[in-house]
């Protein structure tokens, strides 16, 4: 069923570009005096009320699936389409772009859809009518993408992974004037994003099956997925099958563990190279975390446009963290982290720096990341806990400096009695209070505090406990990033003992 709605009178000719008269465009179209003149082929831009079945989806949608149908269903049948969609010949649009006709669902169906498939959807579904512009104009000049891509960006609930796909097809697309693909700036000017929001949409598309599945389900942020895609292979490549490996698994780290993806990227580091244990001697100097990525992030979270600076990445949902003394297999490939593009002019060397100035400046900054990952509600495994609160009891003169950290920590966050003012009454006061999650939490800060403690102690020299200390910050929520001084006291300490 096709009923054109009534069209306006035509001109005479000679009155600003009719074809003649009504009777002659009749005699020239062989209608009949019964026949009626909406009998005339619709022209681009008439307005025209449909029966949905005679409407094809278009191939080039790149909606994985139509969300809240329900609420679309149910005020369609009760008032109707009321925002008419775009639509095409189907034969039209086929000879048009005949790369697309094999994945045509309907082409014996008189129109094919430009933007509205979920106004489509939801007629089929009530039996309504779908009113509907008719713009062959947008297949002859080649701009359907175009249009597709508008109509995404107006719409809630796509996706970012829906959306790199429209960005994708855009940028596949020929050039209307010529026998070309569209330049990355001729599609950053169509797509209506920024060219650092471009980048990063087609970024997510290099990413494996499962971690753009959980990006477009709404398991991991797009920032975060953006940032797990900038983790190369030893060779330095983003897209080979041992990069893909290290961005699954630093995904598969962030939902089993609740990590952030910065300690997702810390741990990849730590798994890829030889480890240093108190009693083993690694073969080569313990790997260090590379400084983070700090590239804006995401659009729809999305992405603080490109330009804007990203606030620390949250972590990312997921299952429950895996059994104590579960440890996944290490990559082969070494996890290399992409940092910003173009070097820093060459500077004049610097002048020497006290060590113990330095030693302060990285106590200063474990100091912080400790009181961020006690401010986490899932702030240890029971095993990690454990391990420092066993070194606290069996190193009792460490207790004192400990409990009074600890309760700066604590009290500071608002963390149990904050009336309590000195720490042996605070702790007291959390051991009588029944609270279960509270004691957990009070009893790892004492061993984390003596751990740090201990680390920012001057005129020592740093031994395996402090090693293991910098790297439990570096792969636990936290995301810790060592300073340079602490790298070189890892290295200094790994090779001693090789």
């Amino acid at each position: 069923m096709t009923t054109p709605l009534p069209r306006p009178k035509r001109k005479k000719k000679g009155e600003g570009g009719g074809s003649g008269t009504l009777r002659a465009d009749r005699e020239k179209a062989g209608l009949t005096g019964s026949q009626d003149i909406h009998a005339l082929p619709p022209e681009d831009g008439e307005l025209l009320e449909l029966d949905p079945e005679t409407i094809s989806p278009n191939p080039m949608n790149m909606r994985l699936e139509l969300r809240d149908m329900d609420a679309m269903i149910a005020d369609v049948g009760e008032r109707g389409v009321h925002t008419p969609g775009i639509v095409m010949h189907t034969k039209v649009f086929m000879e048009c772009y005949p790369q697309w006709a094999s994945r045509v669902k309907h082409p014996d169906r008189t129109f094919i859809l430009g933007p509205g498939h979920r106004r489509h959807a939801a007629a089929l579904a009530t039996g309504r009518i779908m009113p509907a512009v008719l713009r062959d104009d947008l297949a002859r000049n080649r701009r359907v993408e175009e249009e597709l891509v508008s109509e995404n960006n107006s719409r809630a609930g796509l996706s970012p992974i829906e959306q790199a796909l429209a960005i994708d097809l855009l940028r596949q697309r020929v050039h209307e004037d010529e026998d070309r693909a569209l330049s990355f700036d001729e599609v950053v000017e169509r797509a209506g994003y920024t060219a650092g929001t471009v980048s990063k949409y087609l970024a997510l598309l290099k990413l494996p099956e499962e971690v753009q599945q959980a990006i477009h389900i709404g398991d991991l942020s797009m920032r975060a997925g953006y940032s797990l895609s900038l983790l190369k292979d030893a060779d330095g490549k983003k897209e080979s099958p041992e990069a893909h490996a290290l961005q699954l698994r630093g995904w598969q780290l962030m939902r089993d563990e609740k990590l952030s993806v910065e300690a997702a990227k810390n741990r990849l580091t730590l798994e890829g190279q030889p480890q240093f244990h108190a009693g083993n001697s690694p073969s080569s100097p313990v790997a260090v975390p590379e400084p983070r990525d700090e590239s804006s992030p995401q659009a729809g979270e999305p992405q603080a446009p490109s330009g804007e600076t990203p606030k620390p990445e949250a972590p990312s949902g997921g299952s429950d963290a895996a059994p104590q003394g579960e440890t996944a297999a290490a990559p082969d490939a070494v996890a290399v982290i992409e940092t910003t593009d173009g070097a820093a002019p060459a500077a004049s060397p610097a002048p020497a720096v006290d060590p113990e100035v330095l030693r302060k400046a990285a106590a200063d900054q474990r100091d912080l990341a400790c009181r961020l990952l006690l401010a986490e509600e899932r702030f240890a495994k029971g095993a990690e806990s454990n391990a420092r609160l066993v070194t606290v009891v069996l190193n009792p003169n460490e207790w004192k400096q400990a409990a009074a950290k600890a309760h700066a920590w604590l009290v500071e966050l608002k963390k149990g009695p904050s009336s309590k003012k000195r720490p042996t009454d605070y702790f007291a006061a959390v051991a009588a209070s029944e609270d279960s999650g509270l004691m957990h939490r009070a009893a790892f800060a004492i061993g984390l505090a003596a751990d740090e403690v201990r680390a920012a102690q001057p005129d020592r020299a740093w031994d395996a406990r402090d090693v293991a200390h910098v790297q439990f910050l570096a792969t636990s929520r936290a995301s810790y990033q060592l300073s340079e001084w602490e790298q070189q006291q890892v290295e200094l300490l790994s090779r001693g003992k090789q």
